[in-house]
């Protein structure tokens, strides 16, 4: 059963608000952020079951790490790949902000400067490069490389005005576009803000995921700027889970906030409720329950995609051409991008895997192309190959 919040108590146990109120807010299970939610200092309690949740998703982790490492190293490097592009695009629609696979791509290979920035910056997982995020100067750092370009296409008018974040008032609007809760104002109260909130995020003395949970709630709180405050929110939380987390957990954050958008919305609105007096616990759960179902169904998803890799590469040989010089070599690459990629092979990257000759490469896609076999994509400014796993399973079953 999901936590209670004090305004829901207070309606089960008339009058009995206040001292419930206390009980949690003076629990040895509080945690006291330093920071105040209208009029109330914000705290959260570390409930046995949000206590227990975190302990659960370490132990994911490492299932996750011994799925990785049961995998090749290409095929985890390409599943990344397909992962980064999925969370850019899924974080972008969050706020009505259109891209597309193909962008992201281009953006990635350094054939496209639109998304760039957003790109660049989740790439900077796969390295040891740091991120500071120490500063109110390093937030806006941050956010003028992610997303200010992407901003200004949309509207000029969301160009930062203040010191250093907005100087203006700003409100967030709810599913139907109705205002649900206004940014802080001034500039001077968003900036002590911001600060307290990163002062938290970096106490090493607590729970990474609470830092990250509570910063989450934090940021989206204060709404810092104009427009593209969730872009920016999200990408924190991934960046941080992934110095303790597998670095494929920071790729997968997006797609399950969209999927729990309701929960995670109405978490939001329960935190910004003045009843609930600075409360965060009720967001804490549910971005601990985010977090477990991205999890899981990233660990379902690798042992699906293992035991696909591991029936298809062991059936080769009943594939046309299958027992043919050369041809598993490339099989194998159709296979491995089919399942774990975000496109196709080219013609490039077909040759340097299997060391064949271009010449011989035509040669060979052409004959899987007449078997039926082969996906062509010419929709962008190459080639790009597949395979047909539908036709594979159609002649497995014979």
């Amino acid at each position: 059963m999901s936590y209670l919040s004090l305004k829901k108590y207070g309606y089960n146990h008339h009058g009995e608000a206040l001292n419930e109120y206390q009980r949690r807010f003076n629990s040895s299970d509080a945690k006291h952020i330093g920071i105040n939610i209208g009029s109330s200092p914000a705290f959260f309690v570390e409930t046995k079951e949000i206590n227990k949740s975190v302990l659960a998703l370490y132990k994911m982790d490492k299932k996750v790490m011994e799925l990785c490492r049961e995998l090749s190293p290409e095929a985890v490097a390409q599943y990344l790949l397909k992962c980064l592009t999925d969370e850019i695009q899924i974080t972008n629609s969050i706020e009505g902000v259109h891209s597309t696979q193909k962008e992201i791509l281009d953006a990635y290979e350094n054939r496209g400067t639109r998304f760039k920035g957003i790109v660049d910056k989740y790439l900077l997982m796969l390295s040891d490069e740091q991120i500071l995020l120490e500063s109110n100067q390093d937030i806006r750092a941050l956010y003028d490389e992610l997303v200010l370009p992407e901003v200004l296409e949309e509207s000029e008018k969301d160009r930062p005005d203040g010191e250093i974040f907005r100087k203006e008032r700003v409100f967030v609007r709810g599913a139907k576009l109705e205002p649900s809760h206004e940014g802080l104002y001034p500039e001077e109260k968003i900036i002590d803000a911001m600060q307290r909130a990163l002062d938290y995020l970096n106490d090493e003395d607590e729970e990474l995921i609470y830092r990250v949970s509570v910063f989450h709630y934090l940021l989206g709180y204060i709404h810092p700027f104009y427009n593209g405050n969730g872009r920016l929110n999200r990408f924190i939380s991934s960046y941080m889970l992934t110095s303790e987390l597998e670095l494929i957990i920071g790729y997968r954050l997006a797609c399950t906030i969209k999927e729990e958008q309701s929960a995670y919305n109405k978490a939001f609105d329960e935190c910004n409720d003045e009843a609930n007096r600075g409360e965060l616990t009720m967001f804490v759960e549910m971005f601990v329950n985010i977090l477990t179902e991205s999890m899981e169904n990233l660990i379902v998803a690798l042992k699906e995609k293992k035991a696909d890799w591991e029936r298809y590469q062991s059936n080769i040989s009943v594939l046309p051409f299958g027992t043919e010089k050369y041809y598993p070599a490339v099989y194998e690459q159709l296979i491995l991008h089919e399942l774990f990629a975000p496109e196709g092979v080219d013609m490039v990257n077909l040759k340097k895997a299997t060391n064949i000759s271009i010449p011989t490469l035509r040669k060979l896609l052409k004959n899987i192309e007449d078997a039926g076999l082969l996906k062509v994509d010419s929709s962008g400014r190459r080639f790009v190959y597949g395979i047909r796993l539908d036709k594979i399973d159609e002649l497995l079953q014979r």
